[in-house]
């Protein structure tokens, strides 16, 4: 009788723990993270910062989720097929619009001057932003490759801030990039296309049969500044099995400057 009832208290004394030992789980072991409960929820929800990035971009429908930037800033990050936006989880601001079908992949000059400032502008309707106050540039781009127009609106008077840019492909004259430089952020849209990327992948392995087997485009804003970059994986085909591939390696393309990073060899 004894022995059961110490038995009977230790059971009880370890149930009385129990919630202790599991609330320590998630600051000792990292098993699972608790929800912030002192976290107030931004008060633009990710329906809605889906549906303004898929105006924007003029698309039918995105999907939206919430992601983190330096100094706590929160975006939402919305995608459709070939398309990535940045919503500002604040404001609601759709501070950027990339479609990544339409990146440059060559240096190609076919749309003229005026007729990338007439997609730009086109393009810019769909903001239902005011920009007649505003002065309109575009200028050629030559980089890593690949041709652009940067089409700007800049504040009037001379060394107006730069408020809205549209960028679009020299060579195809569609629109590719969309970026809303009002909120003083550190955003350069991406203009080195998938093709391109993986010419320069190849190029920086340098490995003879090396055969793309993956690419991916990645932007995020974790360190404050943004940064937009080809994940592409490539590989030897095998010579008894065309589906399988060997010497798997991944570089890392920057897809503003073209600079190949082997991460993986």
């Amino acid at each position: 009788m004894r022995r059961f009832g110490a038995g009977l208290a230790a059971l009880v004394l370890l149930m009385g723990l129990l919630p202790f030992t599991l609330s320590s789980c998630y600051i000792a072991c990292g098993c699972a993270t608790p929800p912030d409960q002192n976290q107030t929820p931004p008060p633009i929800q990710a329906e809605d910062a889906a549906t303004s990035a898929a105006k924007l971009a003029g698309v039918p429908a995105m999907t939206a989720d919430l992601t983190g930037g330096a100094g706590g800033r929160l975006f939402y990050r919305a995608t459709a097929a070939n398309t990535v936006a940045f919503v500002d989880a604040i404001s609601g601001i759709v501070v950027e619009v990339v479609l990544e079908d339409r990146l440059p992949d060559n240096a190609t000059v076919s749309a003229t001057t005026a007729g990338a400032s007439t997609a730009a502008e086109t393009f810019m309707q769909r903001t239902g932003l005011d920009t007649a106050s505003l002065t309109e540039s575009a200028r050629l781009t030559r980089q890593a490759g690949v041709a652009a127009y940067d089409v700007e609106w800049k504040e009037s008077g001379g060394g107006g801030a730069t408020r809205f840019a549209v960028s679009v492909n020299a060579s195809t004259g569609s629109v590719f990039a969309y970026v809303d430089l009002r909120m003083q952020l550190s955003v350069t849209a991406p203009i080195v296309g998938q093709a391109r990327a993986t010419e320069l992948a190849i190029a920086a392995l340098s490995v003879p049969g090396e055969q793309v087997t993956s690419a991916e485009l990645a932007i995020d804003f974790a360190t404050g500044a943004q940064a937009s970059a080809w994940e592409v994986g490539l590989g030897v085909p095998s010579p008894t099995q065309a589906d399988v591939f060997e010497h798997g390696a991944l570089v890392r393309v920057d897809a503003v400057t073209g600079e190949a990073t082997i991460v993986k060899s």
